[in-house]
C-alpha cells in the first residue's frame, strides 16, 4: 500500500498488479479497496461491479454511456449524483479488450483555474439528478475538497450554471489527460476527489472487462 499511497499523493492515481486467474484478481481488488476504506454500493447494490463498454440503447438512461454510446467517455467524477462523491475508485482488469481501450486520467490540480473561475465553481448552482434524491449543489464545496462533475447527471438551473459548465468543459478539453493502457491483472486506484477519469473511444474494440469498487475514505 505504501507504493500506492505515493502515487495517489503525487498525481491522484496509482497502479499495482497481480498474476493469476479471475478469482485472484477479484480477491486482490477487494483487498486493496478494503484497506482504503468502506465500500460504497453501486447500481443494484453491488459492491463489485463489472464495467464493460455499453451501447446507448442498453445503457442506464442517466449514465454517460447513454449519451456517448461507444465513443469517447468524457472526464468525470464518479458518483457525482450523490451528496458527496466517493473518495476512491478501484478498477481491476479482467480483460483489456481487442484492441485494448485506455482509461483517461486527469489530475485536477493541473487545471489552473483562475480565482474568478474557482469562485464561479463554488457558487454556480446546478440540479443534480438522482431520482427521488435529486438535489441542488455547486461544482466545488466551500473548502474545495472535491470537484463534482458529471454531465450525465448535472443540469444548469440558470445562466451562471450554464457558464460554469461551459467553462469547465472548455478547460477540460484544453487539458492533457494521461492514457492508462490496461493489462490483465492490473489494478488502478483513483483518488476520485482529486482526479477525473474517462475512457478512450472503443470503436470496434470487443472484450474489455473491468471490475470496479468504490470506496468512502
Amino acid at each position: 500500500m505504501s507504493a500506492l499511497a505515493e502515487g495517489l499523493c503525487a498525481v491522484g492515481w496509482a497502479t499495482t498488479s497481480v498474476v493469476g486467474d479471475e478469482a485472484t484478481v477479484i480477491s486482490a481488488i477487494a483487498s486493496v479497496g478494503d484497506q482504503l476504506g468502506k465500500r460504497v454500493h453501486g447500481r443494484g447494490s453491488a459492491e463489485i461491479e463489472l464495467i464493460v463498454p455499453t451501447p446507448h440503447d442498453l445503457a442506464h438512461p442517466r449514465s454517460l454511456s447513454a449519451h456517448h454510446d461507444l465513443g469517447l467517455l468524457p472526464l468525470h467524477v464518479e458518483l457525482s449524483h450523490r451528496m458527496r462523491p466517493c473518495r476512491y475508485v478501484v478498477l481491476g482488469c479482467l480483460d483489456p479488450g481487442v484492441p485494448p481501450v485506455a482509461t483517461t486520467l486527469l489530475d485536477r490540480h493541473t487545471v489552473n483555474f483562475s480565482p474568478n473561475e474557482r469562485a464561479l465553481l463554488r457558487s454556480a448552482a446546478v440540479l443534480v439528478r438522482s431520482g427521488r434524491r435529486s438535489f441542488y449543489s455547486t461544482f466545488l464545496p466551500e473548502g474545495e475538497e472535491y470537484l463534482r462533475f458529471d454531465v450525465g447527471c448535472m443540469e444548469a438551473v440558470d445562466d451562471r450554471g450554464r457558464e460554469a459548465i461551459r467553462m469547465l468543459e472548455d478547460r477540460l478539453a484544453q487539458s492533457s489527460p494521461v492514457e492508462h493502457h490496461w493489462q490483465t491483472g492490473e489494478i488502478l486506484v483513483i483518488d476520485n476527489w482529486r482526479a477525473l477519469h474517462g475512457r478512450a473511444r472503443t470503436g470496434v474494440a470487443v472484450g474489455r472487462r473491468l471490475l470496479r469498487i468504490m470506496i468512502d475514505g
